[in-house]
């Protein structure tokens, strides 16, 4: 299992309110996987490996993470397909 966030290195536990998470770069297949807190909700970001940004995210359901990430791995898997598929595409109508 990836972990995306981990908790704030701080020694003062007192204070939790004033620590932000620490984000730890993730990636599948190339693409580059974050979090972001959105409206109180925890979301899971993804983005191609030809873009600036993360286009692509869902919300996290803390009690089914590992469904969350399921699903982040089939999307990630069926785009790089349908690139895949496209290429072809393209290969078959210029020749």
């Amino acid at each position: 299992m990836m972990m995306l966030v981990s908790e704030p290195e701080c020694a003062e536990k007192s204070n939790f309110s004033e620590r932000e998470p620490k984000q730890i770069p993730a990636q599948y297949k190339g693409w580059r996987l974050t979090t972001k807190t959105m409206n109180g909700k925890l979301w899971l970001r993804w983005q191609h490996p030809d873009e600036s940004f993360a286009r692509y995210g869902c919300t996290i359901d803390p009690k089914d993470i590992s469904s969350t990430i399921a699903h982040v791995r089939f999307s990630i898997d069926l785009a790089i397909q349908l690139e895949e598929e496209a290429a072809k595409q393209a290969r078959r109508y210029q020749g």
